[in-house]
């Protein structure tokens, strides 16, 4: 069950830059706290069938999300699905992975993102958030099939994903996200409300020669213009920054 003071999606935030950095997480607990949120009512696409997705917040609380870059979700599909995105990768980061519960979530987090047919069906903000986890998937050069579970009706809908294919392998969601992020490293307009920072990161930890070349692209945009943020926010792409 949800704890009513912490939301899980604040717990992950709090805990997510020591694991990170590879440092032990002293209260495990905090943990449970993340695993108990799995298909719980606040969860992306609970209300259509998906049940092994995390959720991030109570029914009470405003469903939005800031990044410590400062970036803010703008929709509460978009803020659901980044939620559950925030709390798989620190759960893969805590080791978790070896649990079927954080295996489903992390195939319906691609399912969610780079399994779509045509255009992705989402925001740059969720996309450079899911780049976290091929980057701590140890087999995203495998082609072993993902664990995803297709049978959510929402799955049903032919025009963003394609009914008769659903075998997608760690490696196939490698080849996508890294093929978007070479796209999107040319030009400012094409991550519209996520900085190139929050892409950079995630690419920096992927053994990859196009992962090096989108950064190495990146690197060479100006920054984004017309930005009123904090300093906290300018503090933290900053420490991104000095990783590259």
């Amino acid at each position: 069950m949800i704890s009513e003071q912490r939301n899980p999606v604040d717990v992950a935030l709090e805990i997510w830059p020591g694991l990170r950095d590879g440092n032990n997480l002293e209260d495990l607990s905090d943990l449970d706290i993340l695993l108990g949120s799995q298909g719980t009512p606040t969860a992306y696409g609970s209300s259509e069938g998906i049940s092994a997705t995390f959720g991030g917040f109570t029914e009470s609380v405003l469903p939005a999300v800031t990044l410590p870059t400062g970036e803010t979700t703008s929709s509460l599909e978009e803020a659901q699905l980044l939620c559950h995105i925030i709390v798989t990768r620190t759960l893969m980061s805590a080791g978790l992975l070896v649990d079927r519960r954080v295996q489903e979530a992390m195939g319906q987090a691609y399912a969610n993102t780079w399994c779509v047919k045509g255009d992705y069906n989402t925001t740059p903000l969720v996309l450079s958030a899911s780049l976290w986890l091929i980057a701590l998937d140890s087999q995203n050069h495998s082609d072993t099939p993902l664990l995803i579970d297709w049978t959510a009706s929402l799955y049903e809908n032919s025009l963003i994903w394609d009914t008769d294919y659903r075998l997608f392998s760690h490696y196939d969601i490698k080849e996508r996200a890294l093929d978007w992020a070479i796209h999107v490293s040319h030009e400012n307009e094409r991550h519209r409300g996520c900085s190139r920072w929050n892409i950079i990161e995630p690419l920096l930890r992927i053994d990859d020669e196009r992962a090096d070349l989108a950064v190495t692209n990146f690197l060479n945009q100006l920054d984004e213009g017309g930005e009123n943020i904090s300093a906290r926010y300018i503090i933290e792409r900053s420490r991104i920054a000095k990783l590259t």
